[in-house]
């Protein structure tokens, strides 16, 4: 399959702490990580009281930058002062994920602008290093700035479309354990939120869901709306259910029913193999799925033409 679920940790962040393996985060760890983030909400919302002391490593990896961590509170420090109306909000619990480098990658969506305008939804990311004196943050960046800087890492886990034919938006996925809205497991259920940069527009929410590719189709009919294709991933099997999503009347709407494939049947087909737009049916699309054949015994791929959904 020609999506590209990369293993950002490793390639986006430049900076690769020489530190021993280390066993699983413990509670407190976690905890200190969790207040760190608050800290650094705070400390980026100008607060009283709120400083940018013990919050970053030596070293930052900031927006695809080396800097020292006195560079960088310097360019906040210039940034609040030319926009003292800046403000942001985290608006998605904390997804915290240790790799065998001791690193710890943080990922959450935060809702910010300037004077309540040009407000955005950004999926955010912070990486952390433990240091002498606790955890400090050794990468700081978003999905949207590392997709602008055309960072092949991040391809197919967030795209820009026109969803409701107007405005040019981006759209990712976040999973999380409805449980608690912390990291997914194995022994426990896991959903993904589909997220649009516009906080007008709620996340729709695909169950069985631990993360996923997704891709942009256009014209597949005259009303001006990019649609999502979304593959969603799980722990096991080759057979996954293929969402199409697009924007109306300020929602996230699927714009045909779900659908199967199979990755082993289908390994090189992509959104544009499975929608096309059906040319001899307006408003309709053809959609390749896999169905298992009780006569052959196999799995086959037929295509059927289904009507694009139009809210009226």
């Amino acid at each position: 399959m020609k999506h590209v679920y990369a293993q950002w940790i490793a390639a986006c962040l430049l900076f690769i702490a020489a530190l021993p393996a280390q066993a699983e985060l413990s509670a407190a760890d976690r905890q200190e990580i969790t207040r760190q983030v608050e800290r650094w909400n705070h400390y980026l919302n100008g607060e009283q009281n709120a400083t940018g002391s013990d919050l970053y490593a030596a070293q930052v990896q900031w927006f695809g930058q080396p800097l020292a961590s006195d560079a960088v509170l310097n360019k906040q420090h210039d940034f609040q002062t030319r926009t003292p109306q800046f403000s942001q909000r985290i608006i998605s619990t904390l997804d915290i994920v240790d790799d065998e480098a001791g690193q710890v990658l943080v990922e959450f969506v935060k809702q910010a602008g300037v004077d309540g305008k040009q407000v955005k939804n950004y999926p955010a990311q912070l990486m952390f290093k433990k240091e002498a004196g606790g955890w400090r943050i050794s990468g700081e960046t978003d999905l949207l700035t590392r997709l602008n800087q055309k960072d092949t890492a991040v391809e197919g886990r967030v795209a820009k479309g026109k969803f409701d034919g107007v405005n040019k938006d981006i759209v990712w996925l976040s999973a999380r354990d409805p449980q608690n809205g912390g990291s997914c497991d194995m022994d426990g259920d896991c959903q993904c939120s589909v997220w649009s940069s516009n906080p007008a527009i709620q996340p729709a929410i695909l169950p069985q869901c631990i993360g996923g590719g997704v891709q942009v189709l256009s014209q597949l009919d005259d009303s001006g709306r990019d649609r999502v294709v979304i593959f969603p991933e799980w722990w096991t099997s080759a057979w996954r259910v293929v969402y199409v999503y697009d924007i109306q009347q300020g929602q996230w709407i699927k714009a045909i029913p779900s659908f199967p494939m199979n990755t082993n049947m289908q390994e090189e087909d992509d959104a544009a193999t499975l929608v096309k737009r059906d040319p001899q049916h307006s408003g309709n699309v053809l959609v390749k799925k896999a169905l298992w054949d009780e006569k052959q015994e196999d799995i086959i791929t037929p295509q059927n033409s289904e009507a694009l959904q139009v809210l009226k």
